[in-house]
């Protein structure tokens, strides 16, 4: 069973130097973030803690991170329902594949908020990574209507078969909503993992992921086979009010 543990990461004692540390959903300038890649990735060097930069529906920064610190090949993706998903690859190359054949220009045209919404619905969706050696996540399930996934999985709980694990941290959702989704998770005997959901450097490595592993390849499997350990806490009212905000301006279209 894997420990969830809704602490500070700095004061932590459940992490010691021999684990691989990673930050497993952050955003860049190159969708709805602020900062652009290389600022993210000198953070998390900075920080001493791998990376994932999940940009919604773009993989340039996460390729980048790959060629310069310990990264996960991943990105968000969201269906035509609204329904967002996390993806880590094996590889940076099957990443770029998925990409190519999948994502790049199957963008639905958004009049007033930019959701990422792709032209395939939720089984379409899922039909087409599961082509793919990787591992499905599914961020932040109490998030806001239209995408909360957690509603949307129980209508629907035969897509839960295709989850190896469920976000059970996201810094900018509340902490009492962080902890029911554990407890879900735990239910559904899912894997977790546990970011922060970063949309600028100065939150990175708020929430992490953690386990023995020596390569991206075990820190994947370690994963689905619940080996591993999540550490983090939410962000504070302000900086979370700030955060979501800084998402909301950078998606409105007009």
């Amino acid at each position: 069973m894997v420990n969830v543990l809704f602490e500070d990461v700095k004061k932590s004692n459940r992490i010691n130097k021999d684990m691989a540390v990673v930050d497993m959903h952050c955003h860049t300038n190159l969708s709805d973030g602020r900062d652009d890649p290389i600022t993210m990735i000198k953070q998390a060097q900075k920080l001493q803690i791998g990376i994932s930069i999940t940009d919604h529906n773009r993989i340039a920064g996460s390729l980048e991170a790959c060629k310069r610190t310990f990264s996960i090949p991943g990105i968000e993706i969201t269906s035509s329902d609204a329904i967002d998903f996390l993806v880590y690859f094996y590889k940076p190359k099957d990443l770029e594949h998925f990409y190519n054949k999948y994502i790049k220009d199957k963008h639905l045209s958004s009049r007033i908020f930019n959701l990422w919404k792709l032209k395939w619905n939720t089984e379409e969706l899922l039909d087409h990574v599961k082509k793919y050696s990787c591992v499905i996540t599914l961020p932040h399930p109490l998030a806001m209507r239209p995408k909360n996934s957690y509603i949307f999985m129980h209508k629907y709980p035969n897509f839960m078969k295709n989850m190896h694990a469920v976000e059970a941290i996201n810094s900018l959702m509340h902490e009492e909503h962080n902890q029911i989704v554990s407890e879900w998770a735990k239910t559904l005997k899912k894997g977790v993992t546990g970011a922060s959901d970063s949309h600028s450097y100065e939150h990175l490595g708020k929430a992490l992921t953690a386990s023995y592993a020596n390569d991206v390849g075990e820190f994947l499997d370690n994963i689905i086979k619940e080996k591993n350990i999540v550490v983090g806490n939410s962000l504070d009212r302000f900086s979370k009010l700030h955060t979501k905000f800084g998402i909301l301006r950078r998606n409105l279209k007009w």
